[in-house]
């Protein structure tokens, strides 16, 4: 019996150790369009705040940086790209159009967790509206502090000639490492027709994991240990 205490014992630190929670940003209640995504948007949220949303949990050890290139925009039409997730409430402007609109070719998003926890990148939507011809090819990466590439994706959108919206779900589903700063990147590299102003990222969702500290592991491995030394005996 007393083996199997311990087990449940070590079992359950790590558990607590790889309890995650997350954020989902939807750019709802920041204002209308052309309106700059404010830079710390999403940044240490415990709460939900406007445009974003904690239900699924907090993550109130990771800062964002947002380029100040990113819009707020309202167009109806982005409404396929909004529409792509219904999240509902102010979080996600529900009855209204809501999406944070790149206005350039290149832009990014940095998330810096502290010592003790690190990033898991879930998911976004991104897409191109039909408001004209065209489509666009664009490279998406994710870059460490020492400008390595952790994940890439390379998404055309394509409008079927301005007929309707390109719309995708990008699931990166990246793990990052304690205290690290990581830049998503939206680099375009092609196009046929008007691109700027007519793609949007919407339903931005990452989570924080704690990570254990090498004391903390050693205290685990040395309990782990002791038990089947035990368990031997």
């Amino acid at each position: 019996m007393k083996s199997n205490s311990s087990f449940i014992a070590i079992a359950g630190l790590l558990a607590t150790i790889a309890t995650s929670n997350a954020t989902v940003i939807g750019f709802g209640q920041l204002g209308g369009s052309n309106t700059t995504v404010p830079a710390s948007l999403g940044s240490n949220a415990s709460a939900d705040g406007n445009g974003f949303t904690v239900a699924n949990g907090t993550t109130p050890n990771i800062t964002l940086s947002w380029d100040a290139n990113w819009d707020i925009h309202t167009s109806s039409h982005f409404t396929d790209i909004e529409n792509h997730t219904v999240g509902g409430g102010d979080w996600d402007n529900e009855g209204g159009i809501k999406v944070g609109q790149l206005d350039t070719g290149n832009h990014t998003i940095s998330f810096t967790s502290e010592v003790g926890y690190a990033l898991v990148l879930n998911s976004f939507d991104f897409g191109q509206t039909a408001e004209t011809a065209g489509n666009s090819t664009w490279n998406l990466t994710l870059t460490d502090s020492s400008l390595n590439e952790v994940w890439q994706q390379t998404v055309n959108l394509d409008n079927a000639g301005g007929t309707a919206a390109a719309v995708t779900t990008i699931s990166p589903g990246f793990v990052g490492e304690s205290g690290e700063t990581y830049t998503l990147t939206f680099n375009r590299t092609d196009a046929t027709g008007p691109a700027d102003g007519r793609v949007a990222i919407d339903n931005l969702s990452f989570n924080q994991v704690a990570v254990p500290e090498p004391s903390s592991l050693a205290l685990v491995s040395l309990a782990g240990l002791g038990l089947l030394v035990r368990r031997r005996k």
